[in-house]
């Protein structure tokens, strides 16, 4: 008996779903764009994404996949860990976007990066497994979204323009690394695939 409701309970439980593949299917007219922290090494770690005018879009952290509600057209963000990162998006409606937000060592400290999910590269290949294990949330739901940010903000203002000359110093495939192009997003069928 004892054996039997330890089975039921297993296969009740089973394993712990990741994330509902309807939270990645956007409105017709608008575009979602996800930024997936999915690092163990990553836990502690929060990381700030905000719009020029310092504007709060989410902060993610905590194996997270915040997913934004966007309007289509040109944005830049700039993402903001252990260090700033500026990445430029042209999105499409009725598309939905990844980008990845990752931390790696390097000599004595941990450095972080930002890896914008561009169609045919191997990053394209691996979103249903960086989702895997990552809390899934809304970009509105967000304590911070829509404020501007105050607190330290000389800081995050030198951080912006410290990445906006590296990004004005980029050659061109520097932009394209950082860059979301319109067909770089997942269709509603693409997102059914996960």
């Amino acid at each position: 008996m004892l054996f039997s409701l330890s089975v039921l309970a297993v296969s009740v439980a089973g394993p712990a779903s990741a994330y509902d593949k309807a939270a990645f299917v956007p409105p017709k007219d608008k575009a979602l764009v996800v930024f997936i922290q999915n690092l163990r090494e990553d836990q502690a770690m929060s990381y700030l994404i905000v719009d020029r005018e310092l504007r709060c879009l989410a902060e993610v952290g905590g194996r997270e996949a915040e997913v934004a509600e966007m309007p289509p057209g040109a944005h830049t963000f700039f993402i903001s860990g252990y260090r700033t990162q500026r990445i430029d998006m042209e999105l499409a409606p009725g598309r939905t976007y990844f980008v990845r937000i990752f931390s790696y060592e390097r000599a004595v400290l941990r450095n972080s990066d930002v890896m914008p999910v561009q169609r045919g590269t191997e990053s394209y290949m691996q979103v249903k497994s960086w989702l895997t294990g990552a809390r899934v949330t809304k970009a509105s739901d967000d304590p911070c979204h829509g404020k501007t940010i105050k607190k330290g903000s000389r800081r995050m203002v030198k951080n912006i323009m410290g990445a906006d000359v590296d990004w004005e110093e980029g050659d061109e495939l520097y932009h394209a690394r950082y860059s979301l192009l319109r067909v770089d997003g997942f269709t509603a069928k693409e997102i059914d695939w996960f």
